[in-house]
């Protein structure tokens, strides 16, 4: 009696495994392609057409390497977040490889590899800083690409650093908020910079204004001895562990990148800086 119940359910089991098999396989096919009637392919291009001078207009909101390259704004952030400039610099083919990186080493090799054309996008971002307030910064940075371009890249890095935190803290002091009862602190900036995160849809607009401060938090994460050196761009590891685990030929390029970045948004946006230097 047992062996004949065991069996039929065995039947009924397995038939309805078949049975989804089949139901699966189906749900799975390609749709045949759909070819819509003229008239209504007409009604649809009609009501879209109102929605693409916006969508241009918000293109041209964005940094000149996003432009038309339809890239994932939203992979965009997480990348940013973790500490890789992305606004003005690099070009969006580097971009899309980053993207597709698995892991922080596979990014760094990515950057290391895609050198020429970094330098390259980071000297045109440069080119397009034409305010006479930074100059000085400009310059620097030029001679930074210089030194990258001819394998100084620790000498690269340091001086790309120390020009990116020149503009920080000149961002800050033109904005009091950003200060502690007037005195520069990283941790204030960290908190007080603009961000969106990662898991939330921001407005455009948002994005964009907070696009080159996304990686200033990963780049301040602070570590103390006797912890690792970070391997990744580290403003205070590269301030204070200097030694070959900080010094790298990727994370020159990120320095560089880092500051082309601010310096060229700060130029753009026509931001108001106070810069002691």
């Amino acid at each position: 009696m047992t062996n004949d119940f065991d069996a039929r359910l065995a039947a009924i089991l397995d038939a309805a495994t078949q049975n989804i098999r089949r139901t699966m396989a189906a749900s799975i096919r390609p749709a045949p392609k759909v070819v819509l009637p003229m008239p209504l392919r007409e009604t649809l291009a009609k009501a879209v057409a109102p929605l693409l001078p916006v969508l241009e207009r918000l293109d041209a909101m964005m940094p000149e390497n996003w432009r038309g390259q339809h890239l994932d704004y939203r992979d965009m952030v997480r990348l940013m977040q973790e500490g890789v400039p992305l606004a003005w610099v690099p070009p969006a083919d580097v971009i899309r490889q980053l993207l597709a990186a698995d892991g922080a080493s596979s990014r760094a090799q990515v950057i290391d590899d895609s050198r020429p054309q970094i330098l390259t996008s980071c000297r045109e971002a440069l080119v397009d800083v034409t305010d006479e307030r930074l100059t000085a910064q400009r310059e620097l940075l030029e001679e930074c690409a210089r030194a990258i371009e001819n394998g100084m890249f620790s000498s690269g890095q340091a001086l790309a650093a120390n020009v990116w935190d020149t503009l920080m803290r000149g961002m800050a002091f033109a904005n009091p908020e950003w200060l502690t009862r007037g005195r520069w602190s990283y941790r204030q900036i960290k908190r007080s910079v603009p961000s969106v995160e990662a898991e939330e849809d921001a407005a455009i607009g948002e994005f964009r204004r907070a696009a080159i401060f996304l990686p200033l938090a990963k780049t301040l994460e602070e570590f103390f001895h006797p912890q690792a050196v970070p391997s990744i761009f580290n403003r205070h590891a590269t301030a204070h562990a200097a030694g070959t685990v900080q010094y790298t030929a990727s994370n020159a390029l990120t320095a560089l990148m880092l500051a082309v970045s601010v310096l060229r948004e700060i130029d753009d946006q026509a931001y108001v800086v106070h810069i002691h230097a």
